[in-house]
């Protein structure tokens, strides 16, 4: 059994230095593990736990998704919480997709996966990058600082790529590897 999801690795120079600014403004406001930029990513469709054979399945039925170059223009910009900033739960930044390609592919392979009798998301989709799980918020100055980020672009990107990925869960935080 592997702990997998559908998603996207976030790549580039921008992001990466930005993020490090960004770590360093909400330092003191949020205590918690940092996602480190290898890790970041955007999640179309969290598995769980999924056998060898089902992977496979998996696989076979988003062979036309998967691993394939999709050009496109997302930008990277701002920052806010669920299940809102007042109880921040998961931080992230905000992914915008002008021509809501990541929505249609959202939609794919949530339609193609209800094939192999995995139930589909209630909630609506927003793709977002998380960048952390605070345990801990000083609420008044991470609100001001989530305005401070309001509209500030922190990176983009042209070609995304969707991958099969598997989270292996460790005491230092988990680690995401591509299964496919």
């Amino acid at each position: 059994m592997k702990r997998i999801f559908i998603g996207t690795f976030i790549k580039g120079k921008d992001i990466y230095k930005n993020y490090t600014k960004l770590k360093k403004d909400f330092g003191g406001i949020l205590k918690g593990r940092w996602t480190i930029n290898k890790n970041l990513h955007i999640t179309y469709k969290f598995l769980g736990n999924v056998s060898e054979e089902k992977i496979l399945e998996i696989k076979s039925v988003l062979k036309d998704t998967i691993n394939e170059d999709i050009k496109i223009n997302l930008t990277f910009q701002g920052i806010s919480a669920f299940p809102n900033l007042e109880n921040p739960k998961v931080v992230f930044i905000k992914v915008k997709d002008k021509l809501n390609i990541l929505n249609k592919i959202h939609e794919e392979i949530e339609n193609k996966l209800s094939e192999l009798e995995f139930e589909k998301d209630s909630k609506p989709f927003i793709p977002h990058i998380t960048i952390k799980r605070p345990k801990y918020v000083e609420k008044d100055k991470f609100i001001e600082m989530v305005k401070n980020y309001e509209g500030k672009t922190l990176g983009s990107m042209n070609e995304i790529q969707i991958n099969i990925i598997e989270s292996i869960l460790t005491p230092k935080g988990a680690i995401y590897k591509k299964v496919y």
